[in-house]
């Protein structure tokens, strides 16, 4: 049976909708309280998502905000989001002003910096207000990752490379092609794989460039699972404690996303299943 009806058979929480959390590295379910407690103080949380699942972002904006309430750093907390474009970091900003003046709401923010079809992660967006400091964007623009594809990696600013980009080993690339279903030709498959592999050293080059305490990465799972693609390029360009995520729901749970993958092992640090 692939998919659980999770909440039944494991549930161990009545935090939010958050009904279960698993430990990979202990193979053992533990409570909200005992989990919060358990991650890191400093450095890089990375809550690897499946996108818009009103769910999963509630989950995420709880877990952030406990978490930062917990370790005491309010002042020194920054979440960073992989539907915002670095090179827009200003209008951002600016945007975010205006949010926290009241001048415009969270869906107006929302709307007008990652797109209104992006509208469920309100809950993240609402504690960056609380904590008073702007997300970071972490991305490229479509436009220039479609111009690396068409042109090749040289046809851009070089300023937007990382000195530290590089293309993805055999694990990855397995898995990009089992994610892209094999009805690719060759040529085509190597320029969307550089595409993904470039969106994973420029997430992990901003984020190395905060210098906050502690560190929230909003990203898809994909780049996330397996602490590879962005969080194993994190990982060697900073020496502070990076812990993983894979958030899902009792609908999108998948018992390998607890037993682990027999090609790829674990898939992070901690799985946790929203209702």
């Amino acid at each position: 049976m692939k998919k659980l009806l999770i909440c039944l058979l494991f549930s161990i929480s009545s935090y939010a909708n958050i009904v279960s959390i698993y430990n990979t590295k202990n193979n053992s379910f533990l409570s909200y309280t005992q989990f919060i407690n358990d991650l890191n103080e400093s450095g890089y949380i990375v809550l690897g998502e499946f996108h818009n699942f009103e769910n999963i972002q509630k989950a995420q904006a709880k877990i952030i905000k406990d978490k930062t309430r917990l370790a005491a750093s309010e002042d020194s907390v920054q979440i960073m989001w992989e539907f915002l474009n670095h090179t827009e970091q200003k209008s951002i900003n600016s945007e975010f002003s205006r949010y926290m003046n009241g001048a415009i709401t969270t869906t107006e923010f929302i709307t007008n910096t990652a797109g209104k079809q992006n509208l469920s992660y309100s809950p993240i967006m609402e504690v960056a207000k609380d904590f008073a400091r702007a997300p970071i964007a972490l991305n490229l623009p479509r436009s220039l990752k479609k111009k690396v594809m068409d042109e090749g990696i040289n046809s851009i600013d070089p300023s937007l490379v990382p000195a530290h980009h590089y293309v993805g080993g055999d694990q990855y690339r397995e898995r990009f092609k089992r994610a892209m279903g094999g009805h690719m030709p060759d040529e085509s498959f190597e320029k969307y794989f550089l595409a993904q592999c470039l969106t994973d050293s420029v997430m992990s080059d901003i984020a190395n460039k905060n210098e906050m305490n502690l560190n929230f990465i909003v990203a898809g799972s994909f780049h996330t699972d397996f602490f590879d693609g962005t969080v194993s390029r994190l990982k060697e360009i900073n020496p502070s404690t990076v812990t993983t995520l894979k958030i899902t729901t009792n609908e999108l749970f998948d018992t390998e996303f607890i037993n682990g993958s027999q090609d790829f092992g674990a898939y992070a640090d901690y799985i946790i299943i929203t209702e």
